[in-house]
């Protein structure tokens, strides 16, 4: 273990479990629940051991006699845990339902329009539904009698209604402390008759405690899992696929026993190749994660599977971090066709639990996609060329909405080996990198944002809650998609060697400096967006006073370049192109876009951000907008110096505290394309929040006003709260 991380430095966690239920964790960590810990129920175990995706029944006896106290529990208590158990067993390429049973069946009802798959077909194992069914199964109480056959019969019913060609494992787990208080052979001929429509394909795993686990008990759940009902009438036809009766003498071992059903389905002759995860989130910290297995198979015997994590930054880093221009985008989706990466799905970078897994069909919407999305499934490489739409953020997704590109792309598709992946490039058709003529640095003006780690610095000091430069010079920070190894970077502590050695890169004249690991165009986007420095004049200095109202001017390229002034720390994750200041201008080209207010992180209280995007250099100076972005500018406002720039507009000082200004009747707001108020005199009192709902024009005491265009005027008994 020591060596593979040695030999591959982004190697998260290795492991391995046994057959005994023994883990072997490297690095070494301190598991919280490590007396519960069972390497065997984990979804990374089960996958490897039987490689087939499951369709899953879980029926559980909930009739009086299931009140039964073992210890401090009840049976039912015991059983409730051992179905839960089961449920963690499954991976989201499973199918599962839920079923308990006394005098009636009782099924999920579902939470949403969508309930039939909880209550008549089976649900994806993904951890939005098992955590629902695991709700539901802490509900269920123990009353009424024993009736099996209504309740097998649910249990063929969703696999039947389930049924979509695909080859998987079936099968029913049946748990009882009873005989059944119905009749025997009606019990046998309705297991024979369901499973004949099925092709005899299920098989049933019966587990029997208490009475149940008596003679009688025995015979039928011996007879159910066999599928040989001579004992009472109804025998075997055909050839079925038998399962097994596991007596449970001790209600402690119930959930051992019944989470390793799984066992059943092993076969050594099968030939095993490495099985990888759904992405989902690490329970400590990483973000999400895959995890890859493999079982280890002695003498024809399962003895362990083996295990790895990695992170999908890691994993996929060179697609999460592709600069083709801001059209152009990939996507990557798993061999059932499901989303694992897309500019619509939120990044691994910020995702704070487990993924909703959704078809790429759902986001892919083309006409033509269906070619494409056939061959991906499939294994398959190609090339099209169709119509894609590419949908963008106007800012923050939930709040400014969004605004769709149409644009001539060509789809490029190939399987990612092993892992079981497909990748899709989408290229607009007409893409031209933005290549910016060979830059010559001055020799001395980089400053990276890492002001803690520069030795000797006598211009450092503190502005508002951050450390910045008294000289109120400019600093650099790169994003993760400025590296030729993103995820290197990422996982790598920056020190003041690192620190020395970007500056001599950047200031470097001759070439004689090596790259430590910046993408080719990097160098010469540093040494572009210095220039800016020339329209930040100088009185920005921290001794000017400017930063009472202006307290940060910045500009952002696409791939990670990102300067600031007055200089200043940023987080190791932040990346200007995801930022919303950014998002909104591109999603609204050529115009200043204001933002809503918000609470600046480094203690100048609520500001503003103004930004504008920067295109592509023509030698004319004239631009469209359609021309390419290449950056993005901002500068932060404070509430006061925003409002008294209104305020200084003859017909909106109502508010104003300057004692020179003739005071009007008139109360003027500024509000932005999504019906967000930008600046209000309310966002000046002390007791304001400023927050993004409350700041929403329909929030406002605005009752007789209506918008027309670029005015508004007053309309009688218009009331706009009723609307």
């Amino acid at each position: 273990m020591i060596a593979n991380l040695e030999s591959i430095p982004s190697l998260k966690w290795q492991y391995f479990g046994d057959e005994n239920g023994v883990s072997t964790t490297f690095p070494s960590t301190l598991k919280q629940d490590c007396n519960v810990y069972d390497p065997r129920y984990r979804p990374w175990y089960v996958v490897a051991s039987t490689p087939l995706p499951k369709n899953i029944v879980v029926v559980l006896d909930t009739s009086s006699s299931m009140k039964a106290k073992h210890g401090n529990e009840t049976v039912l208590d015991l059983a409730k845990l051992a179905a839960k158990t089961v449920l963690g067993t499954l991976s989201p390429s499973d199918k599962v339902a839920f079923i308990s049973f006394a005098a009636e069946v009782e099924i999920p009802l579902g939470k949403s329009y969508a309930s039939h798959c909880f209550s008549d077909h089976l649900a994806d194992a993904v951890p939005s539904n098992i955590a629902y069914l695991n709700s539901h199964i802490d509900e269920r109480g123990a009353y009424g009698s024993t009736f099996y056959t209504d309740a097998l019969e649910k249990a063929f019913m969703f696999l039947k209604n389930s049924e979509n060609g695909g080859t998987r494992d079936k099968v029913i787990l049946f748990l009882t402390d009873g005989i059944p208080t119905d009749s025997k052979q009606m019990v046998m001929n309705t297991i024979q008759q369901r499973n004949e429509e099925l092709n005899n394909g299920v098989m049933i795993i019966t587990y029997g405690l208490g009475a149940a686990a008596q003679k009688e008990g025995r015979e039928i759940l011996t007879s159910m899992a066999n599928q040989d009902g001579t004992l009472y009438g109804v025998p075997p036809r055909g050839q079925v696929r038998k399962g097994q009766y596991i007596e449970i003498q001790n209600p402690d071992e119930l959930r051992t026993k019944m989470a390793l059903y799984y066992a059943l389905f092993f076969d050594s002759r099968t030939k095993h190749s490495p099985k990888v995860s759904v992405p989902y989130l690490d329970a400590w910290g990483l973000g999400l994660i895959t995890t890859v297995s493999l079982p280890i198979v002695i003498n024809g015997q399962l003895k362990g599977v083996v295990g790895l994590d990695l992170t999908m930054i890691d994993l996929l880093e060179d697609v999460l971090y592709l600069q083709k221009g801001e059209l152009s985008y990939a996507f990557i989706i798993d061999d059932r066709g499901r989303a694992v990466l897309h500019p619509l799905l939120p990044s691994p970078l910020d995702v704070f639990e487990d993924p909703i897994l959704i078809n790429i069909t759902d986001i892919e919407r083309g006409a033509d996609f269906e070619q494409v999305y056939t061959s991906m499934t499939k294994g398959s490489a190609g090339t099209k060329d169709l119509t894609a739409v590419r949908t963008f953020s106007k800012g923050e997704w939930s709040l400014e909405g969004r605004v769709t590109k149409t644009f001539s792309a060509t789809y490029y598709w190939k399987p990612i080996e092993v892992i079981g992946y497909s990748l899709c490039l989408v290229l607009t058709k007409d893409f031209k990198q933005i290549d910016l003529a060979s830059l010559v640095s001055s020799g001395d003006d980089f400053l990276y944002h890492r002001l803690d780690l520069i030795e000797r610095n006598s211009d450092l000091c503190r502005y508002y809650n951050t450390s910045s430069l008294r000289s109120g010079r400019s600093t650099v920070k790169f994003a993760a998609e400025a590296f030729t190894d993103p995820s290197r970077y990422l996982d790598t502590e920056e020190t003041a060697g690192r620190v020395r050695h970007y500056t001599k890169f950047m200031n470097d004249r001759i070439g004689f400096v090596p790259n430590p690991g910046f993408k080719s165009d990097i160098r010469n986007n540093v040494i572009a967006t210095r220039q800016a420095e020339k329209y930040w004049p100088s009185f920005h200095r921290l001794d000017s006073g400017i930063q009472h109202w202006i307290p940060w001017r910045y500009i952002g390229t696409y791939n990670g370049v990102f300067r600031r002034i007055p200089g200043g720390m940023n987080h190791k994750l932040y990346s200007p192109s995801m930022r919303p200041w950014f998002k909104k201008a591109v999603g609204n080209p050529a115009k200043l876009t204001f933002s809503t207010p918000y609470l600046d992180a480094f203690g100048a209280g609520y500001v503003i951000t103004l930004s504008q995007t920067i295109y592509e250099g023509r030698s004319s100076g004239v631009h469209a907008e359609t021309d390419r972005i290449a950056a993005v500018m901002g500068a932060d406002f404070t509430l006061d110096y925003a409002y008294h720039l209104l305020a200084r507009h003859g017909i909106c000082n109502s508010d104003s505290t300057d004692e020179t200004l003739e005071k009007s009747d008139i109360r003027c707001f500024v509000m932005d394309n999504s019906g967000f108020i930008v600046i209000h005199a309310d966002f000046r009192k002390p007791d304001s929040s400023c927050d993004n709902n409350s700041s929403h024009f329909s929030h406002k005491n605005v009752e007789n006003v209506h918008i027309t265009g670029k005015f508004g005027f007053r309309r009688i008994c218009f009331r706009l709260l009723k609307v």
